[in-house]
């Protein structure tokens, strides 16, 4: 399991982020936020914060463009691959 996935996952929220405006930009910045703190902790995620915060991106991508949606879609490919190493479920 290796937390460059989770940065990744960072970085392209980020540029979620910069292809909308509000609120929606907004949310994609702090899911980033969130994400690369977790990256840089060594204590790692479970799968319920994951999915959790694989939800917000989603939920967040619905109200946004194509550009957005797509880099979106890429962060929750990057939390997927990286859960996949998680323990548990």
């Amino acid at each position: 399991m290796t937390a460059d996935l989770l940065a990744d996952a960072a970085e392209h929220l980020r540029r979620a982020a910069d292809a909308v405006e509000g609120e929606t930009a907004d949310r994609f910045d702090q899911e980033a936020d969130t994400l690369a703190t977790a990256a840089a902790d060594d204590s790692g995620v479970d799968h319920g914060w994951l999915a959790k915060h694989t939800h917000t991106i989603r939920d967040a991508a619905g109200d946004a463009g194509e550009d957005a949606q797509d880099h979106a879609e890429a962060a929750i490919g990057c939390i997927n691959e990286y859960r996949e190493d998680v323990p548990g479920v």
